[in-house]
């Protein structure tokens, strides 16, 4: 990915652009940091290794492989993932340590990938416009 390019929808980027740095929203009762534009290029150090924000689903996908040989996780319904899915989302946001991702394969649907549980995940919405429609913009 290039840093002038996010593969995130425009409607979603001009969103991005009308926040105010440090953007907290809450969905379905759970509260997330938003990324900025910027944040999403900045480059992060994960367990000695170098990664852009939007691009940590990736790696730490990577990272549990190595660890566990899974090939794949469970959603909350029970229902297999593959990790090889997982390593193509793109991060926007995060909660302690838990991942706001995107799958750009399926309609941008926003998902919950939850690292510190194994790369457990749990689809959040469809998609991104129905994210958007069904946040609250927290004042934090």
């Amino acid at each position: 990915m290039t840093a002038e390019n996010l593969d995130l929808p425009h409607n979603y980027l001009l969103w991005l652009d009308s926040l105010e740095e440090d953007a907290y929203v809450e969905f379905d009762e759970r509260e997330w940091e938003i990324a900025s534009r910027e944040e999403l290029r900045e480059l992060l150090e994960i367990d000695d290794y170098e990664v852009a924000y939007i691009d940590q689903a990736n790696l730490y996908v990577k990272l549990i492989q190595d660890i566990t040989g899974d090939a794949y996780t469970m959603d909350d319904e029970g229902n297999r993932v593959p990790f090889s899915l997982i390593g193509t989302w793109l991060t926007i946001g995060y909660d302690n340590e838990d991942l706001l991702c995107v799958d750009p394969a399926d309609n941008f649907a926003v998902w919950g990938f939850y690292p510190s549980e194994g790369g457990d995940v749990e689809k959040l919405a469809d998609s991104l416009d129905d994210f958007l429609e069904g946040l609250e913009l927290l004042d934090e």
